[in-house]
Order: structure tokens, then C-alpha cells, then sequence
């Protein structure tokens, strides 16, 4: 006879996500050196055996989404200044 030991919802200690919707991040895709900037698109629910948080990013220059775990991701420390940099200017009012 096999016992599974059941845990309550509220004994859980949900995992905290490290990076929020619309963040943007460095991700490494397979086969690639360089790490690409992309846009955290969405949290993935939080699985009961997952060991790592996932997430959908996007790159500007994909037409796709990707499906990654947290640890494959970086935060992008640059980002606000190229974002600085490329936001466009309102005329004048």
C-alpha cells in the first residue's frame, strides 16, 4: 500500500517570482554565445513538482514566444538606459 503525504494549501510557501511582466532580461538561446535582451511577457503558474520557476519571453526580433526557467534568465542592467535612448519625443505642445 503506497501513502502519500498530502500538504494543505495554505502550509505551501509559494516561490517568489524573481522577475515581474515587463521586465527586461538576458537569455541565452541554445546554441548561441551571445546573450539576446527579451521582454518578460508572462509568469507561469507555479507547478506542485517543479523545481524552478517558468516564464514566456519575447524578442523584438523573434515572431515567437519562449517557454524558460528562472535560471536560464538574467536581469538586463542596461536596459533603462537603451530604453533612454530609444523612446520617442514627444513635439511640442
Amino acid at each position: 500500500m503506497q501513502y502519500r503525504m498530502k500538504v494543505a494549501a495554505q502550509e505551501r510557501i509559494p516561490m517568489p517570482f524573481k522577475f515581474v511582466v515587463g521586465q527586461s532580461v538576458e537569455y541565452t538561446p541554445i546554441g548561441e554565445k551571445k546573450p539576446g535582451r527579451y521582454l518578460v511577457v508572462r509568469q507561469m503558474p507555479v507547478e506542485d513538482q517543479g523545481l524552478d520557476l517558468r516564464y514566456r519571453i519575447k524578442s523584438e526580433a523573434e515572431a515567437y514566444e519562449r517557454n524558460v526557467v528562472e535560471h536560464q534568465l538574467n536581469a538586463d542592467d542596461g536596459a533603462d538606459d537603451d530604453y533612454g535612448a530609444t523612446k520617442p519625443e514627444l513635439p511640442p505642445s
